[in-house]
């Protein structure tokens, strides 16, 4: 009876860990990724299910391997596979990613407003740039007419001086 009942709890183990991973794909359907943040859910994932494994194993079998038991996840996760898993992935990747586009719509037109005035700040912070940029120019045009009538005079002054000297 204890087999029996090790062998549905390893079975039960392969759909559960089969579910989780399927979660996993439904995520990378609806927010696609890199491969290394790929590699890293696959990595945390199998990290996981070497977890619950382990801990079926200890709690139902005094932590020996039984090669009956990894035999009855593997059937676990193959029944899950071919009945639930197709139609949960489709049906529940379709579904969260039209709340995502949903939402992202939401947020377009919530930001709309903000967009528009940002765009309007810049556009003018852009024309007030152009301006600064032209009125520096002139007032550097006129800073050195200033400078040369400035040693003009000076140049005068000094020659004049030098004339009432000799």
């Amino acid at each position: 009876m204890e087999e029996g009942q090790f062998w549905l709890y390893s079975m039960l183990l392969g759909c559960a860990l089969a579910f989780v991973y399927d979660c996993l794909r439904i995520f990378r359907r609806v927010f696609s990724h890199g491969i290394f943040w790929i590699s890293a859910e696959d990595l945390a994932y199998w990290a996981f299910a070497a977890g619950c494994f382990f801990r079926l194993l200890y709690y139902e079998s005094d932590g020996v391997l039984r090669w009956f038991a990894v035999l009855g996840a593997a059937l676990g996760m193959l029944f899950y596979r071919r009945t639930v898993s197709p139609f949960w992935v489709k049906y529940m990747s379709a579904l969260l990613r039209l709340v995502r586009r949903g939402t992202e719509r939401a947020l377009r037109v919530i930001a709309g407003p903000f967009a528009a005035a940002g765009r309007f700040a810049a556009g003018q912070a852009a024309g007030g740039a152009r301006r600064g940029k032209r009125a520096m120019r002139i007032f550097k045009k006129r800073l050195t007419v200033w400078a040369k009538l400035a040693r003009m005079v000076l140049c005068k002054r000094k020659a004049l001086r030098g004339r009432k000297d000799g």
